[in-house]
């Protein structure tokens, strides 16, 4: 399992707009923005590829400025299992 977290930027007044679109996104939660927009998602994947894919496909959302990958971790499912046993 990839978690990544990922700094969005885009214009304020695409917040909303941006945000229902990302919801939309399969594995990708919205965290939040601030009004000079910013928003901070985490993507959750099963391979570093589907990870790639997610991604770009944020890059792609109109209104979507930039992304930056500012964390990410691997761990593997039996590893996911024991910590939230």
């Amino acid at each position: 399992m990839n978690i990544s977290g990922v700094l969005v930027r885009l214009r304020p007044e695409n917040i909303a707009s941006v945000s229902e679109r990302l919801l939309t996104i399969a594995g990708l939660e919205v965290h939040g923005a601030n009004e000079d927009g910013r928003m901070v998602v985490t993507v959750e994947s099963a391979s570093d590829r589907a990870l790639a894919d997610t991604v770009e496909k944020l890059n792609e959302v109109p209104g979507v400025i930039s992304t930056s990958m500012i964390y990410h971790q691997f761990e593997e499912d039996s590893q996911l299992e024991e910590t939230l046993s």
